[in-house]
């Protein structure tokens, strides 16, 4: 029983540290972000096709709206465990948001929805099927890759949108 919690406090401390590590995270790789470059495409992303209500793919606006929409998705399969339902969640579309100052703040409350769930997870729940075939073990992994994954691309991102404001 102990174990099972310490694991699921290391996971908890990996998700905080994803989010709002001083270095390496979410919040550092945003930290000072203007939010015209927000929107801005970098130009590997130019011949993407743009999906209607949603920013330029890879802008890193792109990048916030869709950790938002699948943190609301990955805390539906979250809530599900924790309910002991066998329902599947149903992914909502997306509601466009014109501002990075919005999209911000739609992150960081399915972060914190998202948190929650995680928070309340037991060490019973560890080798439950959370989503995808994923036990709970591997979907918290999962939503942990997942958000450095696109804290990275947003540092990518920003330095090459730095390069190109440059020129």
């Amino acid at each position: 029983m102990l174990e099972g919690m310490s694991e699921l406090r290391a996971f908890l401390q990996s998700f905080d540290d994803a989010a709002g590590h001083a270095y390496e995270s979410l919040t550092y790789a945003l930290d000072g972000l203007d939010p015209v470059s927000a929107f801005q495409q970098p130009a590997p992303y130019a011949q993407e096709e743009p999906e209607e209500g949603w920013p330029l793919p890879g802008s890193i606006a792109w990048q916030l709206a869709h950790l938002t929409h699948c943190k609301r998705y990955y805390t539906q399969h979250l809530e599900r465990v924790l309910s002991g339902s066998d329902d599947a969640p149903v992914a909502q579309p997306w509601t466009p948001i014109e501002t990075l100052a919005g999209l911000r703040a739609a992150w960081q409350e399915s972060h914190d929805a998202e948190r929650s769930a995680i928070a309340r997870l037991g060490p019973e729940h560890l080798d439950t099927i959370a989503g995808n075939g994923m036990t709970v073990r591997e979907f918290l992994s999962m939503i942990i890759r997942h958000d450095i994954w696109h804290a990275s691309q947003i540092a990518v991102a920003r330095r090459l949108l730095q390069a190109t404001n440059q020129d």
